[in-house]
C-alpha cells in the first residue's frame, strides 16, 4: 500500500514513468483530491498483482518505508471505499486533516492515539491490519 517507495523504486530503479499497476485502485479516486490518485495511496490486490509489484511491496516490508498488509472479506472495491473514507479526520479546532493511516510508518502511532471504540470501528474493514517495517511484521489490530 506505500505507494512513495514503490514509486520511487520504478523511477529510479528502472529509469520508467511510473503507471498505477493493474489490481490497484487509488484511495483519492472519487474524491476531490482525484487528480492526485495515480500518485498513491494505492490499495493493491496482492491476490491480483503482477510478480513485479508483488517483489516491490516484499522490498518496501523490507526497507524503513515500511507496507501495509490488510486481510479482509470485503470486496476489493468496496474495501478501496471504506478506507477512501478514512482519509480525513476533523481535528480539535474543527478544520479536516488528512489521516495518513496508509503510511505504515505513522500507522500504529495513529492507532494507538484511538479510543477502544475509535480503534474497533476504524479496524472494522479487516481481519487482520499488519506493518511490516525493517522486515518486521506488527500486527496493529486482529479483529477475528
Amino acid at each position: 500500500m506505500q505507494r512513495d517507495e514503490l514509486i520511487h523504486q520504478w523511477r529510479h530503479g528502472r529509469g520508467e514513468t511510473v503507471e498505477r499497476p493493474a489490481a490497484t485502485i487509488g484511495l483519492f479516486d472519487g474524491t476531490p483530491d482525484a487528480s492526485l490518485a495515480d500518485a498513491g495511496p494505492w490499495l493493491i490486490d496482492f491476490a491480483e498483482a503482477a510478480p513485479s509489484v508483488k517483489q516491490s511491496l516484499f522490498a518496501m516490508g523490507a526497507g524503513a518505508e515500511g507496507v501495509s498488509w490488510l486481510i479482509s472479506a470485503y470486496p476489493f472495491p468496496a474495501l478501496a471505499e471504506v478506507l477512501a473514507g478514512r482519509l480525513n479526520a476533523r481535528v480539535p479546532d474543527r478544520r479536516i486533516a488528512l489521516l495518513r493511516f496508509y503510511d505504515a510508518r505513522l500507522t500504529g502511532e495513529i492507532a494507538g492515539l484511538f479510543s477502544f471504540t475509535q480503534r474497533i470501528e476504524f479496524f472494522a474493514p479487516t481481519f487482520d491490519w499488519l506493518v511490516q517495517i525493517n522486515g518486521e511484521l506488527t500486527r496493529l489490530h486482529p479483529h477475528a
